[in-house]
Order: structure tokens, then C-alpha cells, then sequence
């Protein structure tokens, strides 16, 4: 038994089961949204957020996007977002909620102006130079982070955030002083602290429909791309998975565990310990070789070569071809031996199996159709418990189980549930098909009722797997 597998039936085993269910969850998940990542940073839509888990968050970066120089006005840290907007003197209906507000530092109306952004809970301010001492220590004592740019970077600020997110942030600099700078179109990389799932947030999915850089914008074939990138990459990532659990461990052979008496195999002088390496033309791996070589050659001479104490030997044998019951053509019983696999082995088997792995869920799916075989669903509490179970028999198995997870999560997201990317493919065949598209406005609202639906049978779900856990 490994250390693994000793920790994990111990006392102190779902110490270790639950961050690993939550790492090869996440891998599954990194994987998914970085095939939807990379096709739109290919298309030039913009990617405001790429996240692990859901919120809150634990930790984010900002990385591209134009940065432009600040001083800051406000102390205490700064890191805000919001859409950068110009407030408009007079206009107290202005809904300026988590926006950040660009004033005129040499406006008549400043002070009221930035008044009216804190009172509107705006997420901050960025005020074009120049502005009087007198405003700026008004400004200093402000409820919201303010920060003062160049007139010219107010100018093109306000051009290069039509629909992308701007942020206010504070760095330290090489000589150990605290800046500010305002980013805008950015991407934020978070890791958040409920890890179970992730998401890409692009500009368009469900607002700013006509802004730069939007993913409705884009032709249908792109967006079609974009949807079909995340299961690609879960498909992608299944053979690799297998390869890894080959390596690990796999059947790296069959050796002769017993020899009936007066059999083809006992005439040909094959003992018990017996390392089976050819019948034939066929090298032998598996007892699945051993099977399917013995049935090609039943009722003929073949030579059968074998390791015997670190020598190979050489047997001539005739299998038959209506054996008795229960003795088999050659008349041995088989003992599959394990270890790592190499690598000539471990691809063919990985990519085999992928197969398997892809069948699986229509196969399932159309049993449960047809009334032979209930389908069973597994939400997160389901599959945590899944994974440690799979972990108490090995790594191996942890890593077969991710990928049959990755292949059905890949399958399962080409759903057509309105809010899967199944879903959203159906309203671009659609539109390919009669050049006729759905208002973007109506297709993300449908998505949002789908989304929601489909959190509920989660919940549903996730409370039977808790109630069968408990009873068990």
C-alpha cells in the first residue's frame, strides 16, 4: 500500500480527499476555460476576467490593457473597478454605481460634480489636470479613491473604455514609493475561494453587446469557435490523463499462474511463473493479447516465446479449438502483473480509451432512454466522494477517474441547455443557417433563465448526494 493510500484510509483520509476532488476539479475546469480563453484572445474579443472558483475572491491580477500614469489624490490602498463614464453637471439621475467618473480639473462645477459621483457611490475618480490647490484638498478628503492623470490621458481614456472595465490600482515602485496608474481593458486573472468551477467573462456575454472588442460582434463562425474551444480542450485533455495513469501504474504483462494437466501448454513444457512475451506474431501485454492471439491460432502450431529466469524460451504449442470446459484453448490460468507502462504501450492504450470515455455518456444517456439502466447524476458533494474512493485504491485510479470526468464534462457542455455552450451553439447554427440572428439582448436573458434552472437541479442534486453519504 502507498503512502497515499494509507493516509487516505486512515482516520485523517478526508483531510486529503477533499483538496484532492478540488485539484482535479479545478485542472478540469482551468482546462475548459482556457480553451473559451484562447480562442477569444485569437477573435480579439476582450476577456475582462478569467477566474478559478467563484467569489470572493482570494486573490487576481491585472495584466494588458493601456496603463496610464496617476497621481494619487486619496490615501489608504486603492484597487477599484467599474466603467469609466463622464458625469455630466445637472444630472442627478445619473446612475454612477460602481462606475469610475472622469471630471474636468479646470470645471466650473468639479466640486459639485465629484460630490454627486461619492454621494452616487461611484467606484472612484480620475480628474484631468490641471486642477487649484484649493480642489485638490477638497478632493483629498473624499469618500471614493480619486486620482489626477494628464489632460491628454483623460482625453483618450474616455475613448478606450467605450464598454471595457477600467481599474484604479496602486504599485510600489523600484524605489519603494507608492503610485497609482489607471488600467483600462485589462484582463484580471482571480483565484476565488469557492473552488468548484471557474469562468471567462467576456465582453458582450451579457451586456455592452456593441462595444470593441465585443464577443457578439463577431462573426458567427468565431463565436461558434470561441464555444466549441472549452469541451476541445476537455477532449484534448483525456488522453492525457489515461497516459499519466498508464505510467503510474498499468498490466505491463501475463505470466502463466497454473498449467492444467495433459493440456497443449503442459505438451509444451510451460511451467507456472512462466513470463508470456510473443504467441505468434502478436507481443504479448495484456491477458486481452493472450485471449486474442490463442483465438487467431487455435487448431494450428504456433511458437510461443517466454521468460523463464531472466532467459527467454522458445515453445511450440497447437491451441485447441474445442477445449474442455473450463481449461481454455491452451489450458493456463493467466496472472496479470503491474507496473508503469512505457510509453510505446501507454499512448495506444491512452487513446483507446479515450474513446471509451467519449462513448460512455450517449451510451449511458441512451440506456436511460430506453428504460434499460437508470441514469444516476453526481453533483460536487457526489464527485468528491467518488474521487477519494478512486484514491484509496491508487493514483492511478485518480487519474482514470479525471479523465472519464474531463470527456463528460466536455460532452455535457455541448448539451443544447440554454446557457451551456451547447446552448448558445444552437443560436449560432441558427443564425448561419437562415442569416437571421436573435437580438443579443433576448438570447442573454434565455442563457440567464437556463443558467439559473440548471443551478437549481445542481442544489438538488448536491442535497441527495449528502442525504445518500449520510444514510451510507
Amino acid at each position: 500500500m502507498s503512502p497515499l493510500q494509507a493516509l487516505l484510509n486512515s482516520e485523517a483520509g478526508l483531510l486529503v480527499t477533499l483538496p484532492l476532488a478540488l485539484i482535479v476539479l479545478s485542472v478540469i475546469v482551468f482546462f475548459h476555460e482556457l480553451g473559451h480563453f484562447c480562442a477569444a484572445r485569437r477573435f480579439g474579443v476582450h476577456v475582462k476576467e478569467f477566474a478559478i472558483g467563484f467569489p470572493p475572491r482570494l486573490k487576481s491580477v491585472l495584466r494588458g490593457g493601456n496603463a496610464y500614469a496617476a497621481v494619487r489624490l486619496t490615501p489608504g490602498p486603492i484597487n477599484v473597478d467599474g466603467r469609466l463614464v463622464r458625469l455630466w453637471s445637472g444630472d442627478p439621475a445619473a446612475n454612477l454605481a460602481r462606475t469610475v467618473v472622469v471630471l474636468d480639473g479646470d470645471g466650473a462645477y468639479l466640486r459639485a460634480d465629484a460630490a454627486h459621483a461619492a454621494a452616487s457611490l461611484a467606484a472612484g475618480l480620475v480628474v484631468a489636470a490641471p486642477l487649484s490647490s484649493d480642489d485638490a484638498t477638497v478632493l483629498a478628503e473624499m469618500s471614493i479613491p480619486v486620482v489626477v492623470v494628464e489632460r491628454a490621458d483623460a482625453s483618450a481614456m474616455l475613448t478606450d473604455a467605450a464598454g471595457r472595465e477600467a481599474f484604479i490600482e496602486t504599485y510600489r515602485d523600484a524605489d519603494g514609493q507608492d503610485q497609482a496608474r489607471v488600467r483600462i481593458g485589462a484582463t484580471r486573472y482571480a483565484l476565488n475561494a469557492l473552488p468548484l468551477g471557474g469562468y471567462v467573462r467576456m465582453t458582450g456575454e451579457s451586456g455592452e453587446f456593441d462595444a470593441p472588442g465585443s464577443f457578439t460582434t463577431r462573426p458567427a463562425w468565431q463565436r461558434g469557435v470561441i464555444l466549441l474551444a472549452g469541451p476541445l480542450m476537455n477532449v484534448l485533455l483525456t488522453p492525457l490523463f489515461f497516459l499519466v495513469a498508464a505510467m503510474i501504474a498499468d498490466v505491463t504483462g501475463s505470466v502463466v499462474a497454473g498449467v492444467v494437466p495433459d493440456s497443449p501448454a503442459a505438451q509444451a513444457g510451460l511451467r507456472a511463473g512462466d513470463q508470456l512475451l510473443r504467441i505468434g506474431e502478436r507481443d504479448i501485454v495484456s491477458p486481452v493479447d493472450v485471449r486474442d492471439a490463442v483465438r487467431v491460432a487455435a487448431g494450428r502450431e504456433v511458437t510461443i516465446v517466454v521468460q523463464r529466469q531472466g532467459l527467454e524460451h522458445k515453445v511450440v504449442a497447437t491451441p485447441r479449438r474445442n477445449p474442455p470446459p473450463g481449461q481454455g484453448s491452451l489450458g493456463i490460468q493467466l496472472r496479470a502483473t503491474v507496473g508503469p507502462a512505457p510509453i510505446h504501450v501507454a499512448v495506444p492504450r491512452a487513446l483507446q480509451r479515450t474513446g471509451d470515455a467519449l462513448l460512455l455518456l450517449p451510451r449511458v444517456v441512451g440506456e436511460a432512454i430506453a428504460g434499460t439502466q437508470p441514469l444516476e447524476l453526481a453533483g460536487p458533494v457526489g464527485i468528491v466522494q467518488t474521487v477519494g474512493m478512486a484514491a484509496q485504491q491508487g493514483l492511478e485510479i485518480v487519474f482514470i477517474l479525471a479523465a472519464f470526468l474531463t470527456a463528460q464534462i466536455g460532452l455535457l457542455n455541448l448539451a443544447p441547455w440554454p446557457g451551456l455552450d451547447g446552448g448558445r451553439l444552437i443560436f449560432v447554427l441558427v443564425e448561419l443557417f437562415t442569416g437571421h440572428r436573435v437580438p443579443p439582448r433576448r438570447e442573454a436573458a434565455f442563457h440567464f433563465v437556463g443558467i439559473v434552472v440548471l443551478l437549481t437541479l445542481v442544489l438538488f442534486v448536491t442535497v441527495g448526494d449528502v442525504q445518500r453519504i449520510a444514510g451510507t
